[in-house]
């Protein structure tokens, strides 16, 4: 069978392997939540002041989805994403000999920047995906990040107290480097129509915010939704360890309500088809508010968290099927890889920011507390998905 990647022939076969990459390049935002107390105690750090490489990670991944996603546009995506993972490969192992928590967390913050690998793959695929596979493709990649965060992050969080969590490091080090082969065989090989100096290209950015109204509300949508999402689960080892008195290995089951919220979003990916946006988007909105809800409201039961944990997760993932997919469309596809950088910087430099804030929250009022500042910002992203949709830009 012909397998041509710039074809839709054999395509589900290529989204899958860049499903793999895209997870496992997308895990490592949320590689230092599981260890960061063992860490912070191994090096001298106060358990207070242990949460800056979780926020590093983010800015690092923040950052480099301006610089390195932005040049998805001039580069050929499957030599891009390979020097990338081997970049992110050399981060972590360096991260997991580290001997000043300052080292590691800086680490952490070029790991995070190198990791953009999954936005490189995503811009790309939605450019060449056939029109009647495009939002069945960007669900299958993105419900893949979520399985690919969730994952690495339980593995960590449990073998990490029993091997220590420099050998944790070297393992999540290790699963980088065995994607460069995939890398090199799946991901696309063509160089994108019409690429421009690189200058030229971040130059452009503010042009594209400005000529499209979808990816400008649309950006705003997600960067509040996934700021509710990730204020919750970046305060999960936090609230494990301190409020319930579970070790670090038992918090991390608490992953698995993450990982179901990944395969759900793949689980319904038909149906955003279906749907259509219009309706899909502030429906998944919805599961993500009242996730919010049962956290804020019921911190006591342990059961009710992982339900809302989930519906966080899924309702995340899911609208962004729709805000992603819809903001790339309204550009030239030889923009693709600069509106997916708005897109993706936004919402990631929202994200580090929110982690900081919920970080300050938890020690304020506890993961309540943390509870009722995702359910804001939730709130906030269902307002602009109905600003989006009253301006037809859904």
């Amino acid at each position: 069978m012909h397998t041509d990647p710039e074809t839709s022939t054999g395509w589900a076969g290529r989204v899958a392997a860049m499903a793999i990459i895209a997870a496992v390049g997308v895990s490592i935002i949320y590689v230092p939540q599981p260890i960061q107390t063992l860490a912070a105690d191994e090096l001298g750090v106060p358990l207070a002041q242990s949460s800056a490489a979780t926020v590093a990670v983010q800015a690092g991944y923040a950052i480099g989805v301006v610089f390195l996603v932005s040049l998805g546009d001039r580069l050929i995506p499957r030599r891009q994403v390979s020097i990338q993972l081997t970049a992110t490969a050399a981060a972590i192992l360096i991260a997991a000999v580290a001997q000043d928590f300052t080292i590691f967390t800086v680490m952490m913050f070029v790991a995070g920047a190198a990791a953009t690998v999954g936005q490189i793959l995503v811009s790309a695929a939605l450019r060449l995906a056939p029109p009647e596979v495009r939002a069945h493709t960007a669900a299958v990649l993105l419900g893949s990040f979520l399985i690919g965060l969730f994952t690495v992050r339980t593995v960590l969080g449990t073998f990490a107290e029993v091997l220590g969590w420099r050998t944790v490091l070297v393992g999540a080090a290790g699963l980088v480097v065995a994607c460069i082969p995939l890398t090199l065989r799946f991901a696309p090989r063509s160089r994108p129509p019409g690429a421009a100096s690189y200058l030229a290209i971040i130059a452009s950015i503010p042009g594209i915010i400005a000529a499209s109204r979808a990816v400008r509300l649309l950006t705003i949508t997600h960067a509040l939704g996934f700021s509710a999402f990730i204020s919750v689960w970046s305060m999960v080892t936090l609230y494990g360890v301190t409020e319930l008195g579970l070790t670090v290995t038992q918090t991390a089951a608490v992953g698995i309500a993450g990982l179901l919220g990944g395969a759900a979003t793949i689980a319904s990916a038909r149906l955003q088809g279906v749907l259509g946006t219009r309706r899909a988007l502030p429906i998944s909105l919805g599961a993500l508010i009242v996730g919010c809800v049962g956290i804020a409201a019921f911190t006591h039961s342990v059961p009710v968290v992982l339900v809302g944990l989930f519906l966080v997760s899924f309702g995340m993932s899911s609208s962004q099927v729709s805000s992603q997919a819809n903001a790339l469309a309204s550009v030239e596809p030889a923009e693709s890889g600069r509106a997916n950088t708005v897109f993706m910087a936004t919402t990631f430099f929202a994200g580090a920011g929110a982690t900081a804030i919920a970080d300050m929250v938890m020690r304020w009022a506890g993961y309540a507390g943390v509870g009722v500042f995702a359910l804001i910002l939730a709130l906030g992203s269902m307002t602009m998905a109905l600003i989006a949709a009253g301006r037809k830009t859904v």
